[in-house]
């Protein structure tokens, strides 16, 4: 069993530097020439560090010994931001096999370790100890530290060394416990290393072509390959994850690849030469060939013609979309349900009130995928521009101090007190998820001035938009941590993750997911049995949510059983004779009424706590609407054909305003969500659609009243373009026919063909086209605006006659039991 001792650590700059001129791969850090080090700078900054502007950058190692079987890093644990090098004695490195017996390997001084894991962003595939021997004295190097190191020629290829043989290690221990499984030899370990090579290769690099003879057998171990085959209607392609061999039809005969393998990102993969693998002795060859066929690939399928795009089709172009744009490789990514979305702008305002500034604006990149599996059924999707906490990080790379890094639970923060404002990480990211704020603003949000609006107020305001950032002095990055330093949210020892954005989701639109998980379409093109799941913590409310399942029985149980009840007990009893041992029904319903009323009114106080558990707001929607329904119901009961006096009218019309107007937020956070995803497109802001509006508006007036347009062409756009396409017809056909633009474009210029052949094929027939793509496009702006306008209309006459009703309630309440005295 290890020991959980901390490691002494040795400040002396002399004892370090002695450290360093040891590790041969290092000691070129210290040549000098002349009376100067050749590396001075990387030198200060690596060992001792340096001030910038006030702020501390480095130093980037530190000196540690450990005692003998002193744990150093734990499998399974996220790589944080350091690697080690042994100066001095032995460490050992242990890694469990498929049948949980420990495989130990011993690394000496020189060696390196825990590299490969922080390159590539992932949990630690290795437990890795001090012997038990001796202590042992080791450097721990900060990945900033690397940019510099690398300029040493030793060290860059020491580097690419350990990460290569480390990784082709690690892919050796997965083949070796998958042959395992199936019962063949186990010792071909040693055969395949001997053939093996491990290999990184970036974007659109061609692993090998069709037609061409195969040489190579390709086993993916991250990342994602595009196959590709030429075929008489044009090509026919799909998508491979981990866990697949490509090449497996020539190892055993000659023969040639069936068709292109491309790579789509940064992809790891184990190479394999044929050639030297049948010149293995018969029988083991067939033993390794036969275990490499469990990771055969399967057949390249081509796509049957047919009169419309069938499903498989539509399902490689989701998959296509989802590697392209980056979208499968995160490690926790937010989608929103843009069917369910309201446009409410409750998620980004969460993320305001808890850190201070929004790190969720709502665009970002739009999928659409099939949901379920059926040619005209498809799911919309935003996955807005906030941190996807990446596989491979790309703002890692390039920061200097290490103020960015990934922290214990996978999630990547940065460090506020070390971050020195460069901006590298947000340009490096190609999300657009970091953003740069003054290291002067409030890190906490301010409740709402009384010059703020009503729509603030009342918790509807539109979504905030950061503000734009105009200076470069005392800059600090910010991103999306999960809300993991929110202990509100996340208090020490909570079982699962809460995050203020999917907290706080009316509608329940949003949620933080695995994407392997989530896409099934993604899950299908990785071998299965080299998925590991031990590590994601994304959650999926879209589609396993029990909780909401059980709420919709317990509300539709509760309104049947009330509803029974007093209808039952009004035919036995009517409202004036008493229960046994209760009063009469007429108190009874007034006093369900009002409790039920009050439950539903609570969910106004939840929509405004943002920074503490208080169960999801999706939650309290789905209470408000079985509590206000309940409500309702027993009210009307409790009324009757009493109308009262002037004060209990008041009281039955703000309650039947209440009543109504509910009902129609109701219906159109059902239906115009559904149009919505329909008719945009991409989904955009209200304020994007508005900015656009005008700018159509602003470009039909300058075309048609520019002094390069003639008259003639200025007649057509205002008396044939403008009428036909501004009309009560044109804003009709985008709710029935729910037509994409480009096809509504084409079905323009083939009506106005005849006038469009009329005029000069120069500059005026190009500015009649942008005329014609305009005035197509501003009727569908003018009803995306109006349907976002729809979802806001009915929220104030709801909400104020809700407290009109509630204090004319109390007072009503007031009156009876004062009267019954």
């Amino acid at each position: 069993m290890s020991q959980q001792a901390l490691p002494e650590e040795s400040t002396s700059p002399r004892d370090i530097l002695n450290a360093i001129r040891k590790v041969d791969c290092l000691s070129d850090l210290l040549s000098k020439t002349g009376e100067h080090f050749d590396y001075e700078l990387d030198l200060e900054v690596i060992v001792y560090g340096r001030n910038y502007k006030g702020k501390p950058v480095g130093p980037y190692v530190k000196l540690l010994s450990y005692k003998p079987g002193t744990s150093i890093i734990n499998e399974g644990d996220w790589a944080d931001n350091d690697f080690y090098i042994v100066v001095d004695g032995q460490v050992d490195v242990l890694v469990n096999d498929i049948d949980g017996k420990e495989v130990k390997r011993k690394l000496g001084a020189g060696e390196q370790f825990g590299a490969t894991s922080m390159l590539a962003g992932g949990p630690r595939k290795a437990t890795v100890k001090g012997s038990m021997d001796r202590p042992v004295l080791l450097l721990k190097v900060q990945r900033p530290a690397v940019r510099l190191l690398r300029k040493l020629p030793k060290f860059a290829a020491k580097l690419d060394e350990v990460y290569r043989e480390h990784g082709r290690e690690r892919l050796l221990d997965e083949l070796d416990d998958l042959i395992q499984k199936t019962g063949l030899d186990s010792g071909l370990r040693g055969d395949i290393r001997d053939i093996a090579t491990f290999k990184v290769f970036s974007k659109n690099h061609v692993l090998f072509s069709e037609a061409t003879s195969i040489g190579q057998l390709f086993y993916i171990a991250e990342g994602w390959v595009r196959r590709s085959r030429a075929t008489g209607d044009g090509e026919t392609r799909d998508f491979l994850g981990k866990g697949y061999c490509l090449g497996l039809e020539g190892a055993r005969r000659n023969a040639f690849y069936s068709y292109t393998a491309t790579v789509m990102g940064d992809t790891q993969v184990l190479e394999i030469n044929v050639v030297q693998l049948r010149r293995k002795k018969k029988k083991l060859m067939e033993a390794i060939t036969a275990a490499l066929e469990l990771f055969a690939p399967p057949n390249l399928q081509q796509t049957p013609g047919s009169g419309r795009v069938p499903i498989s089709e539509k399902i490689k172009s989701s998959q296509e979309s989802l590697i392209e744009t980056g979208l499968a490789d995160a490690n926790n990514l937010l989608v929103m349900d843009m069917d369910l979305c309201v446009r409410c702008g409750n998620c980004s305002m969460a993320c305001e009130k808890v850190h201070g500034r929004t790190r969720l604006v709502r665009r970002g990149i739009h999928i659409t995928r099939l949901e379920p599996l059926k040619p005209k059924g498809f799911q919309s999707l935003l996955a807005p521009g906030v941190c996807m906490h990446c596989k491979d990080p790309e703002c890692l790379t390039g920061c200097p101090t290490g103020a960015i890094s990934r922290l214990a639970g996978g999630q990547i923060d940065i460090e506020p007190k070390v971050c020195i404002g460069c901006g590298d990480c947000a340009t490096q990211c190609p999300y657009d998820a970091i953003f740069m704020v003054h290291r002067d603003e409030k890190k906490e949000a301010e409740p709402p001035q009384g010059n703020a609006s009503i729509w603030t107020r009342l918790g509807l305001s539109s979504e905030p938009i950061p503000e734009p950032v105009t200076g470069i002095e005392d800059m600090l990055a910010i991103k999306c941590n999960l809300c993991s330093d929110r202990a509100g949210l996340n208090p020490p020892g909570s079982k699962s993750p809460a995050y203020s954005c999917e907290e706080n989701c009316p509608t329940g639109a949003l949620a933080r997911i695995v994407p392997s998980r989530y896409f099934a379409e993604i899950g299908r093109i990785e071998n299965l049995r080299m998925l590991d799941h031990k590590h994601a913590y994304g959650r999926n409310i879209h589609q396993r949510d029990s909780t909401k399942r059980w709420l919709h029985v317990i509300g539709i149980s509760l309104f049947v059983l009330s509803a029974a009840l007093t209808i039952a007990g009004l035919r036995v009893y009517g409202y004036g004779n008493p229960l046994p041992g209760l009063p009469n029904l007429r108190w009874i319903t007034g006093i369900v009424g009002s409790m039920g009323s009050l439950g539903a009114a609570a969910y106004q106080l939840r929509r405004r706590v943002y920074d503490r558990r208080r169960w999801p707001l999706r939650y309290w929607m789905l209470a408000h609407y079985y509590l206000g329904v309940i409500a309702c119901f027993i009210i009307l009961l409790h009324g009757a054909t009493f109308s009262g006096g002037w004060f209990t009218k008041a009281l039955m019309v703000s309650f039947d305003v209440a009543v109504f107007t509910g009902l129609c937020g109701l219906a159109l956070y059902q239906l115009v969500p559904r149009i919505l995803t329909r008719i945009e497109g991409t989904p955009l802001l209200v304020e994007d659609l508005q900015a656009r509006r005008e700018e159509l508006l602003t470009e039909l007036s300058r075309i048609s009243a520019g002094s390069q347009s003639s008259e003639r062409l200025r007649q057509v756009i205002n008396r044939s373009v403008l009428p036909r396409f501004d009309s009560f017809k044109a804003t009709m056909r985008e709710f029935v026919k729910q037509e994409s633009f480009e096809e509504l474009v084409d079905s323009a210029k083939r009506e106005f063909q005849a006038i469009a052949d009329t005029l000069d094929k120069g500059e005026e027939r190009r500015a009649f086209d942008r005329a014609l793509r305009a005035a197509v496009l501003l009727p569908r702006v003018k009803v995306l605006i109006q349907l976002h306008n729809l979802l806001r209309v009915w929220l104030l006459p709801h909400i104020v006659s809700v407290y009109v009703m509630l204090a004319l309630m109390s007072v009503h309440i007031f009156q009876v039991v004062y009267a019954s005295r």
